[in-house]
């Protein structure tokens, strides 16, 4: 069994320095049917050219899935790097002066001066805007680890998949050796019943008889279902067995259910104890496999 396929659920976490910027991006990715990305940052700070590249990075190694990029900050050793000096002196000047007109005598301190900073319609405290080549190291580490992750768990899921997998072909091998048998067992059993009624007085005509046994034996015929049921169980193995295969979770999940519509037709067709119960069995088997299919990518 391959280990290249990919569960959806992962986790990894970056660190960039960008000046006295440490940036600390954390990425995890949950089960979705489609591709969603969304980033987050402290007060929504991240521009839009860098979420772009953030997304567009995230898709080129994540196709399926729900993904959550997360960036924060930490450790800032040099906060004046994220304070425009000169706003914060022009403000304190500003300030001084109107105190001194005022005939105050408390001097300006720096709370004042944030806090009118602060105020409404004051100018923001600036903030370094951050850039795609400063963000981008992390993210690249965050989703190498998210990778790791995904492939440990896709490994787990392949093995149980391959298990749950094989039992199917098994039972599938039964039903069509059960099923091989079934008309010639109807077909006695009718003649039977039938021959029971001949012993009670009444006369039957043997072309009706062969007329309703050929009747009985192709109403009991699944030669086709079983045919495209090994045909899909072919397909559903090579896709368990192929290296890193493209949206394998879709493809798992559409030939399972291929499979389960052909089960479910020779359930239907054949009213036989034997085969109706590798049938149910076979189904339990079968949703099994399609629970651990909606985790692959």
């Amino acid at each position: 069994m391959s280990n290249y396929l990919l569960s959806m659920t992962g986790f990894g976490r970056g660190i960039a320095e960008a000046g006295a910027r440490r940036l600390v991006v954390e990425i995890r990715s949950l089960n979705g049917r489609g591709s969603d990305v969304k980033v987050r940052g402290r007060d929504g700070d991240i521009p839009a050219s860098v979420e772009t590249e953030i997304v567009r990075a995230v898709r080129a190694r994540v196709a399926r899935g729900t993904v959550s990029v997360t960036i924060r900050e930490e450790g800032i050793d040099a906060p004046d790097a994220l304070i425009d000096l000169a706003v914060v002196r022009q403000a304190h000047e500003v300030l001084e002066t109107l105190r001194r007109e005022l005939g105050l005598a408390q001097p300006v301190d720096l709370a004042t001066v944030a806090a009118f900073l602060a105020g409404p319609g004051a100018r923001p405290v600036r903030r370094d805007e951050m850039t795609w080549d400063g963000v981008r190291p992390a993210v690249d580490q965050a989703l190498q680890e998210v990778q790791a992750t995904r492939a440990r768990e896709g490994a787990a899921l392949s093995a149980d998949l391959r298990q749950r997998f094989d039992r199917l072909r098994e039972l599938a091998a039964k039903i069509a050796q059960a099923a091989s048998g079934l008309p010639t067992r109807a077909a006695r059993k009718l003649e039977e019943r039938l021959a029971a009624v001949v012993t009670s007085g009444t006369v039957l005509d043997p072309a009706r008889l062969a007329q309703e046994v050929a009747i009985l034996t192709e109403k009991l015929d699944v030669s086709e279902e079983l045919v495209r049921l090994r045909t899909h169980l072919d397909h559903l193995g090579g896709l368990l067995a192929a290296t890193a295969p493209e949206a394998a979770g879709r493809k798992i999940d559409f030939f399972v259910q291929e499979v389960g519509r052909e089960i479910n037709t020779i359930g239907s067709k054949v009213q036989d104890a034997p085969i109706a119960a590798l049938v149910v069995e076979s189904k339990a088997e079968l949703e099994k496999l399609r629970e651990q299919a909606q985790n692959i990518e």
